[in-house]
């Protein structure tokens, strides 16, 4: 039968009492009284990071897709018997403290509470498939910038929705970090894009046999490689970088910029493991005045200047907080030794290049004074209409000429702001490149579309197949982009 319980975050770590009556309700899944321990205290290290206040619908029997698919596939086949149903965590905020009191609620007041689930699996390492919102943490883990999707759910019957990054424990067994961190990209793109399908466990390991000589379970890992070759599988075009290349944490954070999650191989004194970048901590532009320098007038790199970044990895909570020399503070001697990039397959210019071709244009033809800020990110044809026909601080007349410029499905966008204009989030001038060109050492006008450099723009005339210089009444400053982070 199934149970149903509404219990509040904080007197669930804090009461004994309150702790005892939710391990009752969860006996029928852990079984062995020997594991409850252990059990709860991976449960209070997930949920020592919720806001306390929150409250936590508890549904047991839960049936969860993806450990069913665990369950026929590898749990079943064993001699030792386990459960095969979970249990459901559902957050809201503090307006009700009953089930019954949920169920009086409109459907649109119970969708306004509503901050994500965690599913509880019958097994030692138990934190299953959870998406939380960031506004369900505490500091300092909502105060950060995240690539997010939008995921369904249901609670007691009531269909809901919720914005956030898809995140679970390896099983240890058929799952390891890395087939983990796998699973979490794909289920993330699944959600997010109609391109995309989320990606069972089973079919994760199915595909990877041809390109393995040993059995893939129980699983000894996967190398970084077979993570790359399992991201192409799904439709992507993907990018490995080693930590040999000199311009590492400037293309690490280009593409975190760019609203991509990131496949980041840890090496330690522990071992390898294996995590997922998915954001980065509110910056301080108080403090971007170090890192790379290029041009005369010594611009500073944006992308050199971002030293803390959000994880998702497997052995501890969603959305952790760490820096880029050390990743993965409980692993001893931590560092990053590969990152792999999931790229659209019609992504041909990749970061390094774009980056590049907007620094010659830069030191070439712009004057800024020193400490000026140059920012470089990737973005979506769609999003940078959004932003263009959003923009408070366009006329109107120049976002239709904004509007009316042919533009790939992705662009490269390089803004320049001086440095009392980049505290405020303002640019002044800006560069676009076509994604979907290859760059050309003999010609950086080669994947140009815009530049844009006080009163002119830079654009491509198809009649004269030539850019032509147009004089347009500019804005001195207007809003930056943000639409990749939220």
């Amino acid at each position: 039968m199934i149970k149903q319980y509404v219990v509040n975050v904080g007197d669930f770590l804090n009461d004994k009492n309150v702790a005892s009556v939710l391990i009752n309700q969860m006996l029928i899944v852990v079984k062995k009284v020997e594991q409850l321990e252990k059990y709860m205290d991976r449960l209070r290290q997930h949920l020592n990071v919720i806001r306390p206040e929150l409250m936590m619908v508890v549904e047991t029997e839960y049936v969860d897709a993806v450990f069913r698919d665990t369950y026929y596939n590898y749990f079943s086949t064993k001699l030792k018997p386990y459960y095969r149903n979970c249990v459901r965590l559902s957050f809201f905020e503090p307006r009700f403290k009953t089930v019954e009191e949920y169920l009086q609620l409109q459907e649109e007041e119970i969708q306004q509470l509503y901050l994500g689930f965690m599913v509880l699996r019958p097994i030692g390492k138990c934190i299953g498939r959870n998406i939380i919102s960031p506004r369900a943490k505490i500091a300092p883990y909502c105060n950060v910038k995240l690539t997010l999707a939008k995921f369904h759910a249901t609670c007691l019957g009531v269909k809901l929705t919720v914005e956030g990054f898809p995140h679970a424990s390896q099983d240890g067994e058929f799952m390891t970090c890395a087939e983990t961190t796998t699973w979490n990209l794909m289920e993330y793109f699944g959600n997010k894009y109609a391109l995309y399908r989320p990606l069972l466990p089973s079919e994760l390991i199915n595909n990877l046999h041809a390109y393995s000589s040993e059995r893939m379970v129980p699983s000894s890992g996967l190398t970084v490689h077979q993570i790359s070759m399992a991201i192409e599988q799904q439709g992507f075009s993907s990018l490995l970088y080693t930590n040999k290349d000199k311009r590492f944490q400037e293309l690490f954070t280009c593409y975190v910029e760019s609203g991509l999650p990131l496949a980041v191989a840890i090496s330690s004194d522990a071992g390898g493991h294996a995590v997922v970048c998915i954001g980065r901590e509110e910056a301080d532009r108080t403090k971007m005045n170090r890192g790379r320098y290029f041009g005369s007038e010594g611009y500073v790199v944006w992308n050199y200047n971002v030293d803390s970044f959000v994880f998702n990895d497997d052995n501890r909570p969603s959305y952790m907080i760490d820096g880029f020399q050390q990743p993965t503070q409980y692993l001893p001697n931590s560092y990053i030794q590969a990152f792999i990039v999931p790229l659209h397959k019609k992504i041909y210019l990749p970061a390094e290049q774009a980056i590049d071709t907007a620094h010659f244009f830069i030191e070439k033809e712009f004057a800024f004074p020193t400490g000026s800020a140059v920012r470089t990110f990737l973005t979506s044809c769609r999003s940078y209409r959004e932003y263009i026909r959003r923009n408070p601080d366009l006329s109107d007349a120049l976002k239709i000429a904004y509007l009316k410029l042919e533009m790939p499905k992705f662009i490269w966008v390089t803004e320049v702001s001086t440095k009392v204009d980049f505290l405020q989030k303002k640019v002044n001038s800006l560069i676009i490149l076509d994604a979907t060109s290859p760059a050309s050492s003999d010609n950086p006008y080669a994947s140009l579309i815009l530049k844009q450099n006080n009163n002119v723009v830079t654009i491509y005339n198809e009649s004269t197949r030539s850019f032509n210089d147009v004089a347009m009444t500019l804005p001195a400053r207007f809003e930056s982009f943000n639409h990749n982070l939220l």
